[in-house]
């Protein structure tokens, strides 16, 4: 019988799990290699159809949507009709020019973010040919068995055939807020999507328990599939930043209508001919209005995702790049990102009898290797060749037992385990039932001081195992301990999961895991940045101080809380010591959630790292969730930034990105407003003044196509100053700071002021009226070219940074002068531009009046920088 999409469209909850075994012609064991790869070529991708991007023509046409572009469309037809054709070219060649660079920008900007979906991949633990593995969940084929653990977000739809006190949050799909026990007893085959007890749907997510499924649904034919193709159709919101900027250039817009139209009216006054007229304030509106604002937003911010993207940080919300810059405190984790995750067996230490044999320490060993979740996908390789999927404490436990003789594939088939109780970060220990002749043996592993509290113990014992976890952990080791309890007869109630009692403590094992080389200089660099670094962890209290000062933490006597030394404490002490603490020891996910808020409540912006899916509420609740590479997908889920090699310096890069990033949306600000009312100063100036217009319509239009485009998109590529700052960057709530305020409404204005002052001065002492507005609109021109060298830092002079480290500013610069030296130079466009050519003294001018630009700049900011 050959399996064929027919066959898997089953009411598999309404059967047994043999008889959905049988239908899906696979076992226990797995499906073999072959019948993958068939299967796959049958079925396909284990994946959603992918949103459809626009097409490129969309695109090209989308930009047709600005009203800017059509009231230069209108005008160039009006030109044509008038047999205006000189200045129909240029218009047409403006409304070309724009159009292309504005499709050009959003092409590349959505291409940049797109890309971003192809860094975190989707993992899924599979048994093939008897054999458990990790791969992509998209490979994922029906028929395939998947083990599943708790955190682990479901991969396909699939029917249960082994289920060990599990239960899966199903509320994505069913709206159902508890979690929902699973069984392998089938149920009705009319239950709802909610009653089918022995499904687990793809998307949900696995809170307690474990268990193995086979697969019986992929991509778009699961149930989360079905409800991805009916609201596929779904827009991604803007971020707030680009509502902020959106909302000012619409409200930009409406002020500039108003003087444009103001303007229009005042040259019909002063005699200027309606067409003219029209042209000049279609020109003017061209020329103020920042219309590319919102599109280099999305480019800077492209820009600086993919840039963390290569530091190992994945965004995984665009918003997160504008409150990174913001942060002023990082709750980190210890293990895996303040050390290198890379642990070993230091010491196997059994309790009780004489202690200290070969055949004890093997004990303990043979107990934590029952207990581990860990899995070797090459079994019949060397150990030392092992590929092993687990968490960080079970690949060591797993490598150091083989190393002293204890293979943990023969320790599995040697033992029957008849139950087991997954690991829970609230519960903080393991367990597993084991058969054996005549009897039955529980084992518990986890923390040291929970399993001595359930252990029964002589207070000289119990002191001795104390002080021996004490000595390991202050030493800077991570301990776990063993605790075991026989029974006689049948298998005992499942209630040994819920309350240990009566255990006999069977002893330690050590493992220690190295500070990372890099973590105490980037902890000192993000200090001097205006950021502080608290640890939090659920590891021992000498485990976390010992990390702590070796990542050079200077603590003192009220530096280290305990989780349970933070529950006997009242919410205003807690906050009243909450400046002195640096370490956080032995808190729960709970506790977690605690901190992040009272940090919060204090006016700081938070960054806290998580891994498990009890971390998911700290990590929501943080102005910064970040979940390592290595977590669960319940903590990906929420997550604003993953780090892909779990490594805290990845958190410090992109906290400094974040800070580029901010800046660089700063400066394309300044840049493009500070010129924003130099065409209407200089044309209402002239009318008010009675003197002749210094400008035509197609010069302001020539100037505002190389000045407002490839300038601005440069600053985007801005890598940013090596020295982040002192200060976490904030943009303002309507985008302008003290600062910018005045570069751009003082310093522009007055520039503008005194352009159009040098202007009447020429006049009045010059014998070429067009000589004197060809000058006028060459410094029109190209003083916004000086200016963009100055802006490139706002709290650096021009002097302290490397004019060339931007090829893209200085290939826009060079592009401006050439259009502006054809502009006057070049008999074809001086025939339709109306200038003439300018000797070197008033070329020199031209300079002149750039170079002032920056002074005046390079003024403001010195101005601000001494008053910081």
């Amino acid at each position: 019988m050959i399996l064929s999409p027919r066959d898997i469209q089953r009411s598999f909850w309404a059967l047994s799990a043999g008889e959905t075994l049988e239908l899906l012609e696979t076992n226990y064991k797995g499906l073999d290699e072959s019948e993958v790869a068939r299967r796959r070529a049958l079925f396909g991708r284990n994946a959603f159809e992918e949103k459809r991007r626009l097409s490129r023509l969309a695109i090209f046409l989308g930009q047709f949507k600005s009203p800017l572009i059509l009231i230069l469309v209108f005008a160039g037809v009006v030109t044509v009709v008038l047999r205006e054709l000189g200045n129909a070219v240029v218009i047409f060649a403006a409304v070309l020019a724009n159009t292309v660079l504005g499709y050009y920008q959003e092409y590349k900007a959505e291409s940049a973010i797109s890309l971003l979906q192809s860094y975190i991949k989707r993992r899924a633990r599979v048994v093939r040919g008897d054999k458990e593995m990790e791969i992509e969940a998209d490979g994922l084929v029906p028929g395939d068995i998947i083990r599943l653990l708790p955190g682990d977000r479901v991969p396909a739809d699939a029917r249960f055939v082994f289920v060990n006190d599990l239960q899966a949050d199903e509320s994505i799909l069913t709206g159902e807020s508890l979690p929902v026990p699973k069984t392998t007893e089938p149920t009705s085959f009319q239950a709802a999507t909610a009653d089918r007890a022995a499904m687990t749907f793809s998307g949900t997510l696995i809170v307690q328990g474990m268990g193995d499924a086979v697969v019986t649904a992929i991509g778009a034919e699961t149930e989360l599939g079905k409800i991805a193709r009916l609201v596929g159709g779904a827009k991604e919101e803007p971020t707030p930043l680009q509502k902020a900027i959106g909302n000012f250039s619409f409200k930009a817009s409406l002020a500039l209508g108003a003087m444009v139209a103001l303007l229009f009216f005042l040259g019909i006054w002063y005699g200027y001919g309606i067409f003219e007229m029209f042209l000049i304030s279609v020109a003017v509106a061209v020329s103020a209005v920042p219309e590319a604002l919102p599109i280099a937003l999305t480019v800077i911010l492209a820009i600086g995702v993919q840039r963390i993207a290569k530091r190992k940080g994945i965004i995984r919300k665009l918003v997160a790049t504008e409150t990174l810059g913001s942060t002023t405190l990082i709750l980190t984790d210890k293990t895996g990102t303040l050390t290198e995750a890379k642990m070993e067996i230091s010491a196997v230490i059994p309790f009780g009898h004489d202690g200290r044999d070969d055949d004890r320490q093997h004990e303990l060993l043979r107990i934590a290797l029952l207990n581990s979740e860990a899995a070797i996908e090459n079994p019949d390789d060397a150990p030392s060749e092992w590929r092993i999927i687990g968490r960080a404490l079970e690949v060591a436990l797993v490598k150091g037992a083989a190393r002293l003789g204890l293979r943990m594939p023969e320790v599995v088939s040697n033992a029957k385990v008849v139950d087991r109780l997954p690991f829970s970060s609230l519960a903080k220990y393991s367990g597993a039932l084991l058969q054996t002749d005549g009897h039955h043996l529980v084992t518990l592993v986890g923390a040291p001081e929970i399993l001595l509290a359930s252990s029964a113990l002589t207070p000289r014992t119990r002191a001795e195992a104390v002080a021996t976890v004490n000595e390991l952990a202050y030493a800077g080791a991570r301990v776990i301990g063993m605790a075991r309890k026989e029974i006689k007869g049948a298998a005992p109630p499942a209630s040994w999961k819920k309350k240990p009692e009566g255990f006999e403590f069977a002893g330690l094992i050590a493992f220690r895991d190295p500070v990372r080389a890099t973590v105490k200089d980037a902890i000192a660099r993000i200090h001097q940045a205006g950021v502080r670094t608290v640890i939090v962890t659920g590891d021992h209290q000498g485990t976390a101080e010992a990390v702590a000062k070796t990542v050079g933490f200077s603590l003192g006597a009220r530096s280290v809380l305990t989780g349970p030394d933070l529950e006997l404490m009242g919410e205003a002490e807690f906050s009243r010591i909450l400046p002195d603490i640096q370490v956080f020891a032995r808190v729960s996910p709970e506790q977690k959630l605690q901190i992040a808020k009272a940090y919060k409540n204090r006016g700081e912006t938070v960054a806290m790292t998580g891994d498990g899916v009890n971390d998911a509420p700290a990590l929501k609740e943080a102005n910064i969730g970040v979940a390592v590479g290595s977590g669960t997908d319940v903590a990906k889920s929420v997550a604003d930034l993953v780090i892909l090699d779990d490594n805290f310096e990845t958190i410090v890069a992109a906290i400094e990105e974040g800070r580029k990033i901010l800046e660089n949306i700063r400066k394309v600000l300044v840049y493009l407003l500070s010129n924003a009312l130099d065409a209407l100063l200089l044309i209402g100036g002239a009318l008010l003044m009675g003197v002749p217009i210094p400008l035509n319509a197609l010069q302001i239009l020539w100037v505002n196509f190389f000045t407002d485009s490839f300038p601005a998109i440069a600053l985007s590529f801005e890598h940013g100053d090596d020295d982040v700052g002192t200060k976490p960057k904030r943009l303002h709530k309507n985008l302008f700071d003290p600062e910018m305020r005045f570069l751009v409404l003082v310093i522009g204005t007055l520039t503008s002021f005194l352009l159009f002052a040098a202007y009447a001065l020429l006049l009045r002492f010059s014998s070429d009226p067009l000589m004197v507005r060809t000058f006028i609109f060459a410094a029109f021109g190209l003083y916004s070219l000086f200016l963009i060298f100055s802006v490139r830092s706002l709290h650096k002079s021009i002097f302290e940074y490397n004019f060339f480290s931007n090829p893209y500013l200085l290939g826009s610069v060079l592009v401006g002068f050439a259009l502006m030296a054809a502009a006057i130079y070049w008999p074809p466009l001086q025939n339709i531009l109306e200038t003439v050519p300018l000797a070197w003294p008033w070329v020199l001018g031209v300079i002149g009046v750039g170079v002032l630009n920056i002074i005046a700049i390079e003024l403001g900011k010195l101005f601000y920088r001494n008053r910081e």
